[in-house]
C-alpha cells in the first residue's frame, strides 16, 4: 500500500506542478513550426520553438485526470510518468532556438531525473526519501516554470 500511495501522491504532485505551465491565461501561440524551421537550428524562431513548448505543456496538463485515477494503480502511474517523460524529451528534441532550448533541456533533464527516482521507489519502496522527492519535484517545477515563463509572451 505504501508503494501505491507514494507513486500516486508523487504523480499527482507532479501534474499539479506542471499544470501551472499551461494556465488558461497563458497566451496561445499560433505559429506552427515548419519542417524546414525545425530542421535548421538557425531558422527556428522563438515563436516557433514556443509553439512546440506550449503544445506539449497543454498536453501534459491534460493528463491531470489520468494521474488522479492512477492513485490505486502503480503500473498506470508509471505508464503516465513514462509517457510524460517521453513528451518532455520530444519537446526538447523539437526545439532548436537557443534561448528556448536551454530551458527545455533543463526541464527534460529534471523530468527524467524525477521519473527515474519514481522507478527506483517502485522497485524498492524502502528507498523513498521525502526530502529527495521534494527536491526533485521542486527542480522539475522550477524548470517547467522557466520554460513556461520563457514562452508566455511568445
Amino acid at each position: 500500500m505504501k508503494k501505491i500511495s507514494v507513486v500516486a501522491a508523487a504523480s499527482i504532485a507532479l501534474v499539479a506542478a506542471l499544470s501551472g505551465c499551461s494556465a488558461s491565461d497563458a497566451p496561445t501561440v499560433t505559429a506552427t513550426p515548419t519542417a524546414s524551421a525545425t530542421a535548421t537550428a538557425a531558422a527556428q524562431t522563438h515563436a516557433e520553438a514556443c509553439a512546440i513548448v506550449m503544445k506539449t505543456m497543454r498536453e501534459l496538463a491534460s493528463k491531470q485526470g489520468e494521474a488522479a485515477s492512477a492513485m490505486s494503480d502503480p503500473s498506470k502511474a508509471q505508464a503516465i510518468l513514462d509517457e510524460m517523460s517521453a513528451s518532455f524529451a520530444s519537446m526538447d528534441s523539437g526545439v532548436n532556438n537557443a534561448e528556448v532550448k536551454v530551458k527545455t533541456s533543463a526541464a527534460a533533464a529534471a523530468f527524467s531525473d524525477y521519473a527515474d527516482y519514481i522507478k527506483k521507489i517502485q522497485a524498492d519502496p524502502t528507498t523513498v526519501s521525502t526530502d529527495v522527492l521534494t527536491t526533485k519535484l521542486k527542480a522539475l517545477s522550477s524548470a517547467s516554470t522557466a520554460v513556461g515563463t520563457e514562452c508566455a509572451g511568445a
